[in-house]
């Protein structure tokens, strides 16, 4: 990557405690040439650090981690370093985790199985500042939150 191509990579920061995983993504990741893998963290205490140290534009975060709650790590980065956006990508399509996220500050939910070409286009509009929930995300969110709230 030339320096002006450089300096136009969006910087991601990969949270997933699968090294495996973790492995395949930066692959997948690496393939687009305005796309940089700056960091991995295997917990979210980790992920803290590091979005700390290299301030990524977005952090391509796991739901289920060692470390603090992913809700408590989404709201930290939103509110220490606004300039990073966290782009959820999970195996876990549950209402619940989605509300929570999005009530968050996270600018989007992926579950893990996204085709690759998808991935890296979610990953290049969260850093362009576009919020990914689509309708059905919304709705879901919306409704759990409704039947939570009504308990």
């Amino acid at each position: 990557m030339d320096r002006r191509a450089a300096r136009r990579a969006i910087d991601v920061l990969l949270a997933d405690d699968h090294p495996s995983v973790r492995a395949g993504i930066r692959a997948i990741l690496e393939r687009a040439p305005d796309l940089r893998v700056v960091g991995e963290a295997a917990d979210g205490a980790e992920a803290r650090r590091l979005v700390a140290a290299l301030r990524p534009q977005v952090l391509l975060l796991d739901l289920r981690m060692p470390g603090p709650p992913p809700e408590k790590t989404v709201a930290w980065v939103r509110a220490r370093y606004p300039k990073t956006v966290v782009l959820v990508l999970t195996a876990y399509d549950l209402d619940a985790y989605l509300a929570r996220m999005l009530a968050a500050g996270a600018a989007g939910y992926l579950v893990k199985g996204v085709a690759p070409e998808r991935l890296v286009a979610a990953v290049r509009r969260v850093a362009r500042g576009e919020v990914i929930f689509g309708k059905r995300q919304l709705a879901r969110a919306r409704r759990w939150q409704r039947e939570v709230g009504d308990r």
